[in-house]
């Protein structure tokens, strides 16, 4: 029921915010510190947009490649002729238009997990709206160190960043969270 009644106000939010988005192309991008390094060849990087209920979206990067399920950002940044392609500053960046509150996970693999997470982000397909965090969810299922993480049929940005959360304190933590400007979460 609580998952029904977040996926009809999240419904309800989407038009008004998707008209309220700044155009990219035509207009300043948000005035915000984004001081972040651009992740290590091993390194996993998730991206919670968390500027509304329940999160606004969830991307990944693997190293340099990207995975932003049902996004918007390479269809809208590469209309820019002179976008150099996707960067994390960049994306972490764009997701700033609905907020702040952005949150990087960060976790660097070993040679094996890290092959297979790159396997299934090229094995991904299409990902209907409001399914962002459940495809880098499942994503991540049973690669270490994401062995409590859980495969899904639904959750939403925020709670998987609650999910991470857990995997980012506490000693010995796996990973990192850090804010726009590279301080802790």
């Amino acid at each position: 029921m609580k998952s029904a009644v977040l996926s009809l106000a999240l419904l309800a939010a989407t038009p008004a915010q998707a008209a309220e988005a700044p155009n990219w192309n035509t207009e300043p991008a948000p005035s915000v510190l984004v001081n972040l390094s651009e992740p290590a060849a091993d390194e996993v990087v998730v991206v919670i947009n968390d500027n509304a209920l329940g999160g606004n979206h969830a991307g990944l990067f693997a190293g340099k490649r990207l995975l932003d399920p049902a996004g918007s950002y390479v269809g809208v940044r590469s209309e820019d002729k002179d976008w150099p392609g996707p960067s994390l500053a960049d994306y972490a960046r764009y997701q700033t238009v609905d907020g702040p509150n952005i949150r990087l996970y960060r976790f660097r693999l070993q040679p094996d997990a890290f092959a297979l997470i790159e396997q299934r982000i090229q094995a991904s397909g299409f990902t209907a709206p409001l399914f962002c965090a459940v495809a880098v969810q499942n994503l991540l299922v049973g690669v270490p160190p994401f062995g409590s993480i859980e495969s899904t049929g639904w959750t939403y940005p925020t709670a998987l960043a609650q999910t991470l959360d857990t995997l980012t304190r506490g000693e010995p933590a796996a990973g990192v969270c850090q804010k726009l400007d590279a301080s802790p979460c």
